[in-house]
């Protein structure tokens, strides 16, 4: 029951399936599920402190429950990007439904809780890896991801607003993670199968039949060095944009911010981001990458240095939905970067893993900055991270644009030669 039966098949030139509505409901809800644990960290944390833990139990729990499911995501990156893919994804699914109903429910011991919580992160890494390897097998990464961030807010929007009317609770709270586990499940079916051969398999015999002297087909050095700098650059990179998210209460009370004004430039922040990834949904690949990530990460990288030095309040609030709708816009970047490294999904796979890795330590990172050097120092220092990062962001950028597009001349040589008579 695969996705790609409705829509037209891959080339031998091009492994990627166009997205469909099967296809694409699959891929964004998988991707939502693996991401809602961040996403829901504040009621999380608010939940565990009503059943006991006070507040630096409940962050540390949450920062293990964020770690375990990156741990698993990386660990099943590379299954994810194989034939097992689908497989993979149900099960961790299937985990995370049942471990996370158990702390719905459960009264008590408050360990046991816990420990249902930790086994549903956990089985929600296999939902990291298997959507981001799954975005990989689909046509023009950059709409695929800016489609599925868009979802994605989107949802996280009316969960974040539901919840509070129905009650914060151990039940809304951990029963929409089990919710969201089952449906994630049920789509499973649907994930985009992993192509026969990669994309990195395709170039690398097209070089050797140009030399055919050459020792057999290796990965191009100039894609396998873009895809570990892609998993390097962008964990560094989250790991800065996070830490101004995250400690933005921390930033808002230094100037006498209002939680009224925090609250409306955090929602804010979430909307106008949406709207920032619908832009790369709608101009998909003719935006490319290379120019359009190096104007953000500068301008991101300037906005992060003024809000170090910012006091007034109003400003400070608009400066944090600008940082945030640019987070918005370069990440979805990301995601196609890594996407169109590989169709199999081998650097897309383990992207998200190893950004949650260096995102469950922003608080901790960007708190001990703040205490041992202050705020206008932690914005220089978050803000320089950006500007170091831009060429290297945007040299693997480029890498990966060239890929897709030898792949596309590759795909269009192949058509003409089977139409010519």
């Amino acid at each position: 029951m695969s996705s790609t039966s409705t829509s037209a098949p891959p080339t031998p030139d091009d492994p990627r399936v166009p997205l469909g509505p099967r296809n694409g409901s699959a891929v964004f809800l998988v991707s939502l599920a693996g991401l809602m644990l961040a996403n829901l960290a504040p009621l999380i944390m608010s939940v565990f402190e009503q059943i006991g833990f006070d507040v630096v139990a409940s962050g540390n729990i949450l920062t293990w429950g964020l770690f375990t499911s990156a741990i698993i995501g990386l660990a099943t990156s590379r299954a994810a990007a194989g034939t097992r893919r689908r497989t993979i994804a149900a099960s961790g699914l299937g985990i995370a439904t049942i471990a996370f109903l158990v702390a719905a429910l459960v009264t008590g011991p408050t360990a046991l809780i816990v420990i249902s919580f930790l086994i549903g992160s956990a089985g929600l890494g296999t939902a990291v890896s298997t959507s981001g390897a799954a975005i990989a097998a689909l046509r023009n990464p950059n709409r695929v991801s800016a489609s599925s961030g868009v979802v994605n807010r989107l949802l996280v929007m009316v969960v974040l607003a539901v919840i509070p009317i129905l009650g914060l609770a151990q039940i809304t709270v951990f029963g929409s993670l089990a919710l969201l586990s089952l449906v994630s499940f049920a789509v499973t079916v649907w994930l985009p199968s992993t192509p026969e051969t990669s994309t990195t398999e395709v170039l690398a015999e097209t070089r050797a039949e140009a030399t055919p002297l050459s020792s057999r087909p290796r990965t191009p050095r100039t894609v396998l060095l873009a895809g570990i700098g892609v998993l390097i650059v962008f964990p560094l990179w989250g790991t800065s944009e996070d830490s101004v998210w995250t400690l933005a209460p921390t930033l808002g009370d230094a100037v006498g911010m209002s939680d009224q004004t925090l609250g409306f430039a955090l929602s804010a922040a979430a909307g106008i981001g949406a709207g920032a990834m619908l832009v790369v949904t709608l101009l998909g690949s003719r935006i490319g990458r290379a120019l359009p990530l190096g104007i953000a990460l500068a301008l991101g990288g300037a906005i992060k240095i003024w809000i170090g030095v910012e006091t007034d309040p109003a400003m400070l609030a608009t400066l944090i939905i600008a940082v945030n709708t640019i987070y918005a816009f370069a990440f979805t970047l990301f995601i196609a970067t890594a996407a169109g490294l590989d169709a199999r999904g081998n650097w897309s796979g383990p992207l998200i893993g190893a950004y949650i890795v260096g995102s469950s330590f922003a608080p901790i990172i960007g708190a001990w900055i703040i205490d041992g050097v202050g705020i206008p120092t932690f914005g220089l220092i978050v803000g320089l991270v950006s500007f170091v990062l831009i060429i290297p962001t945007m040299l693997i950028a480029r890498v990966s644009t060239r890929v897709e597009k030898t792949l596309n001349s590759l795909d269009e040589a192949a058509v003409t030669h089977e139409r010519t008579p």
